[in-house]
């Protein structure tokens, strides 16, 4: 899932055009003798971000693999079986399977597509349901409010663009749009149930996270944070799973803990009198390379540096 892609095509040869959006989206009638057409598609795996400025008349057939939901600008009308809609005046969503009429004419495109598989996990792990089926029972988002919502985590995505190729900026994105969508867009089955297993796997994981956050400096493991906040260790694992969008474990977050107090502890330690492998130490890291290794990456400096300055 993690290999990432940043695609680009700018064109305004109309024949160009429809051979790129052809091999793209299947079939596809660009209207026009002439026009500007230009995609920019950034993702991995399991989910993909892409704009597509229509600068023409087309009309786009196309039987989705994946789950995608669009909102553009003024002149996006769809049909998706007996719905029709623009994606303008409310955003909308195509199920794999279904097929998409799509009318575009002089607009932009904001598309968010999510690989049904992945898009399947993350939500068992969301609402707790390991026998959850992704499928969604209407087009478009269920209220006004959960619509604005979706709508600015779009907005606030596309910011990121330029630092998707990191891992971790991604991931977060990914994360964040994808519980965006899930909330915001009528899943199938009982919501009541579902938001009460979310609102638990969230407190279950900010009383964790808050606990290990006080206790890192001892031998805490696993098994004792789940009986601090009162859960299974299985369903601590569930609840990161579910809300940890940097760090996805209990030990991750843990050893997150531990490595920045270490680092609180280089920044203010008298190199003359406290040694690297003494930090290391107090802060459980048994490995001093993979510590080394660890710090370098979340701070972009060698832990030798930050004690000696």
């Amino acid at each position: 899932m993690n290999e990432f892609f940043d695609t680009s095509v700018r064109t305004s040869d109309v024949a160009e055009t429809q051979a790129w959006l052809q091999a793209q989206y299947g079939h596809v009638d660009v209207q026009a003798d002439r026009g500007t057409f230009a995609e920019h598609a950034v993702g991995d795996a399991a989910f993909s971000m892409r704009r597509l400025t229509w600068r023409c008349r087309a009309e786009v057939i196309y039987e989705a693999d994946r789950f995608y939901f669009a909102t553009s600008t003024p002149g996006y009308a769809w049909t998706v079986g007996p719905e029709t809609g623009e994606y303008s005046v409310e955003p909308g969503l195509v199920q794999p399977g279904h097929e998409l009429i799509g009318r575009p004419d002089d607009t932009d495109l904001h598309l968010i597509a999510f690989d049904s598989g992945w898009l399947t996990e993350t939500a068992r792990a969301v609402y707790g349901d390991d026998d959850l089926s992704v499928r969604f029972a209407g087009t478009g988002p269920v209220s006004r409010r959960l619509r604005d919502y979706w709508l600015a985590t779009v907005r606030w995505s596309f910011t990121q663009v330029p630092l998707m190729s990191e891992p971790l900026v991604r991931a977060h994105v990914r994360r964040t749009l994808a519980t965006a969508t899930l909330e915001a867009f009528p899943l199938a089955g009982d919501p009541r149930e579902r938001r009460a297993s979310a609102i638990e796997q969230a407190s279950i994981y900010a009383s964790a996270t808050s606990w290990i956050d006080d206790h890192a400096s001892l031998p805490v493991t696993v098994d004792d944070v789940a009986r601090a906040v009162g859960a299974s260790v299985a369903g601590l694992r569930r609840a990161f799973a579910a809300n940890g969008q940097l760090a996805s474990t209990p030990e991750d977050h843990l050893a997150a803990a531990r490595l920045s107090a270490a680092h609180s502890d280089l920044v203010g330690a008298d190199p003359t009198s406290v040694t690297l492998r003494d930090v290391v130490a107090r802060w459980g890291f048994t490995d001093t390379a993979a510590f080394v290794e660890a710090y370098r990456s979340a701070y972009r400096v060698d832990p030798r540096r930050t004690l000696e300055r």
